[in-house]
């Protein structure tokens, strides 16, 4: 299963980015290591938020949801497999996000708020692996990257 292979990725980088916190910081703490997991999968709920509210009547979202009523959970996941990078409608997966993130990290670890170095730094790793990944395996970056909030023109 692929999505369970990427969200693997996500954790693994989560747990690099805790790693590189114990080094720089001078101590492990299983709060950050916790966080820096969570803080690497968070940016997935974009997903889940899409599929429930504003792209419920995406084509997209509605095949999703064939798949799931008829029970088909192979065809769901190789239909997911291979159309999740065409999904360009998520509202947080853009480099606005990404500054903002990086806005926040910087303004924690200057106050010296590690929480939030973890959190942050956590997620723009995901971010930033989502979009060389986007490079890999589509050859160029998706157009959503470029976007602010979602397209409200497609439906």
């Amino acid at each position: 299963m692929w999505h369970g292979k990427h969200m693997i990725i996500h954790t693994l980088l989560g747990l690099v980015w805790a790693w590189f916190l114990r080094e720089w910081f001078g101590q492990f703490n299983f709060i950050w290591v916790t966080t820096a997991v969570v803080g690497s999968v968070i940016p997935d709920i974009d997903h889940f938020i899409y599929f429930l509210t504003y792209g419920k009547h995406d084509s997209y979202t509605r095949m999703i949801w064939r798949f799931i009523k008829t029970h088909q959970w192979r065809v769901l996941v190789k239909y997911i497999e291979s159309g999740h990078k065409y999904n360009t409608n998520l509202s947080f997966h853009n480099y606005y996000t990404v500054a903002g993130l990086v806005i926040l990290e910087g303004l924690s670890f200057i106050y010296s708020w590690q929480i939030g170095v973890t959190l942050f730094g956590a997620m723009i790793t995901h971010y930033l692996y989502d979009i060389a990944e986007d490079f890999v395996v589509l050859g160029y970056i998706n157009s959503n990257w470029c976007r602010w909030g979602r397209d409200k023109g497609s439906r």
